[in-house]
């Protein structure tokens, strides 16, 4: 089922690995899982990391032998403001069901 991120911005790689990270913020993710929970193509997946890397948008927390794990940067300005419109989206979609 999409969420209200993704059905509003668009079902995108990037939106559906944005989703699955503020979801589940309080973890940290390796590829493979990133990969199988947001639904990406693996493929795919290796070229967004190292941009949404370079741009600050998540971290690594842990290394282990050649597996890296990922979180959402919370720090990130843009990040917030992608937390913010997340919200807005989920009160907007709330506020049409509530006048259905």
């Amino acid at each position: 089922m999409k969420t209200n991120f993704v059905r509003v911005m668009g079902d995108t790689p990037i939106n559906r690995v944005l989703d699955f990270l503020i979801e589940n913020e309080r973890e940290s993710w390796t590829m493979v899982e990133m990969r199988n929970e947001a639904e990406v193509g693996y493929s795919t997946l290796k070229l967004l990391i190292p941009k949404m890397l370079n741009n600050g948008l998540i971290t690594i927390t842990k290394t282990v032998g050649k597996s890296k794990l990922y979180k959402i940067n919370k720090e990130n300005i843009a990040v917030k403001k992608i937390y913010s419109l997340y919200n807005t989206i989920n009160e907007m979609e709330t506020q049409k069901l509530i006048n259905i």
